[in-house]
């Protein structure tokens, strides 16, 4: 038999077997090696990612601020010792390693340390052209800070590792931002439903046959006093039938002591005018060129004024008396959501008037709901019919801004407070000095007016203007404010406690710089000697007890006047005497007491 082996029949050699191995060792070792570098990159960047939110918190931290200063001198050295709200944080306390809430140094985060600082540079514009440099010009915060926030971590991986960002912290001085300058206007934003007041002290004044109306939003303007600076804020709302919001407007105007400082030489203000496309006044800002001296806010009295101030000293060119300090007064009105300086306040109308006619729940039983609507259409006729007669009178700027007459006459058109209603007479100047209902509130309310432009009187028709007499008057700028906690009132208080049994009814005595302190009593001492009006101070603590123009007969007298008095040169909306010789407004009503 013939054994033969085929060649198809052999198999691997051990040489071919060494060499597949050797080929498939290397390349699991690349692979490994290959993860390996992936897992490292992965842990790297993992860090830097933690380091980089690190930043990012600090960033955030940094510019959380609320106030540009404040008068706790404490934070800038505890900031780090648990201070656990945002209102004593403020960005004159942002500094090398300090400022914010969260703290320098190590942060243990997963299981690694993250050392974090960061380093804070102060910028300041100056000069023509605004240059930003370190010097400091003489405002009272910095333009900007500069700010570095550096991240460093040891790892495994790696040591020595850094992540550091570079940002900017503004002060946002609205000269400052992109909006200092002339700014475009607005467009009319969405439709906000309005709720009115509804208040006794809140007079909607109608200014459209379709219904359309404007009141202030509060019964009484807030008020507040800082340091030597007054301020005065109070919004006016425009709303139609259907209550939408047709147009907001947010008012402040206050008083700032200011001292000497480097000149300023152009101011951004803003001003009302006629927009030809949307057919309706707006107001925009623009930039005026004078010098005005006085610039920096004197803090000299102790507690820290309004912020407002810094704008009002800076740009206010209302200096009101000689020296090297002074008061200033300053309107400001928000435009583009900013607060701009406006000119001053106008002054047209200021009449005193009891609460009582237009209020249905005062105290007269016999007042109406229905009543009231008649009084408060009465007195919303009485605010338009003043606004188009002051406009066709004094049909120029320069002849508006010369005049000085203020209207108190609408007692006569209210036929001085007297309703007749069927076979009940209802006078609201009447008093009894028996029962517990028998103190009433007199208000003093104030009509002011903007002159405004002339493109308000634009077609009627094709080739016919409207005129004053029938101009729409949501075209003119006009506002009609409460101001019984803002005037003065006599007779007062401390009358009977300097001895006398009724007031004398002379401002020169018993009204000076501010209003009386009630004795530092809430209380009137002399309770059964004499009728009087309340005519407390802005902070005795009586706002709730005794409010200011309320009128207390305690004495039965044929007749007892009630004088209020307000400074037209502090723009009516000051409660301070600025200077001496300042001109005044009076009006009163005479009441009837049994």
């Amino acid at each position: 038999m013939d054994h033969r082996t085929s060649t198809l029949q052999r198999g691997f050699s051990i040489i071919e077997i060494l060499l597949a191995t050797l080929i498939l060792g290397v390349g699991i070792l690349a692979v490994s090696k290959l993860q390996t570098e992936m897992l490292r990159g992965g842990a790297t960047a993992h860090q830097r990612s933690v380091a980089t939110n690190l930043i990012q918190q600090k960033t955030d931290d940094l510019r959380r601020f609320i106030h540009l200063t404040t008068s706790d001198a404490d934070v800038a050295d505890t900031w780090s010792a648990g201070i656990s709200s945002p209102v004593s944080l403020a960005f004159v306390h942002i500094a090398s390693n300090e400022g914010g809430l969260l703290d320098s140094g190590t942060h243990s985060i997963g299981n690694l340390n993250y050392d974090l600082s960061w380093k804070v540079n102060d910028y300041y514009f100056s000069g023509t052209d605004s240059t930003a440099s370190t010097t400091p010009n003489g405002d009272p915060y910095p333009s900007f800070k500069m700010v570095r926030i550096k991240v460093e971590w040891d790892s495994a991986e790696s040591a020595n590792n850094v992540v550091s960002f570079d940002s900017i912290i503004h002060a946002y001085a609205p000269s400052n931002t992109t909006l200092g300058g002339n700014t475009p206007t607005g467009n009319d934003g969405p439709v906000i439903p309005y709720d009115p007041q509804q208040q006794p002290d809140v007079v909607p004044i109608t200014i459209a046959v379709d219904g359309v109306k404007r009141e202030t939003s509060k019964p009484l303007p807030d008020l507040s006093k800082k340091g030597d600076s007054t301020l005065v804020k109070f919004e006016t709302v425009t709303y139609s039938q259907s209550l939408d919001t047709v147009k907001r407007e947010e008012f402040r105007t206050l008083a700032c002591f200011c001292k000497n400082g480097t000149n300023n030489s152009e101011q951004v203000y803003g001003y009302t005018t006629w927009d030809d496309t949307l057919e309706k006044i707006v107001d925009v800002t623009t930039t005026r060129t004078d010098t005005i001296s006085k610039t920096v806010v004197d803090n000299s009295g102790g507690e820290l004024q309004a912020d407002e101030c810094f704008i009002c000293c800076r740009d206010g060119d209302d200096v009101v008396s000689a020296g090297s300090t002074t008061f200033k007064v300053c309107r400001m009105k928000r435009v583009d959501g900013i607060l701009r300086l406006f000119d001053p306040w106008k002054m047209i109308g200021f009449n005193v008037i009891p609460a009582s006619y237009f209020n249905d729940s005062d105290g007269l039983a016999v007042m109406t709901t229905t009543q009231q609507a008649l009084n408060i259409a009465e007195y919303s006729a009485y605010v338009t019919s003043l606004v188009r007669g002051t406009l066709e009178t004094n049909n120029s700027p320069s002849a508006y801004n010369s005049l000085t007459t203020v209207d108190s006459s609408f007692s006569t058109v209210a036929n001085d407070f007297v309703n007749v209603i069927a076979s009940t007479t209802l006078d609201h100047k009447f008093y009894s000095s028996t029962g517990s209902a028998n103190a009433r509130q007199i208000q003093a309310r104030a009509i002011y007016l903007d002159y405004p432009p002339s493109g308000i009187f634009n077609e009627l028709s094709p080739g016919v203007n409207y005129s004053a007499t029938n101009v729409p008057l949501d075209r003119i700028p006009f506002y009609e404010v409460n101001m019984t906690e803002l005037a003065g009132w006599v007779p007062d208080v401390n009358v009977g406690n300097s001895g006398a049994t009724s007031g004398d009814l002379a401002f020169d005595a018993d009204y000076t710089d501010n209003h009386d302190d009630v004795n530092n009593s809430c209380v009137d001492d002399n309770v059964t000697g004499r009728n009087f009006v309340s005519n407390h101070a802005i902070e005795n603590g009586c706002e709730d007890q005794l409010s200011r123009g309320e009128f207390t007969p305690l004495v039965s007298t044929t007749t007892t006047s009630a004088q209020s008095r307000i400074f037209t040169n502090s723009d009516g909306v000051i409660d301070r005497n600025i200077n001496t010789g300042n001109p005044v407004v009076t009006d009163g009503i005479v009441l009837e007491v049994q």
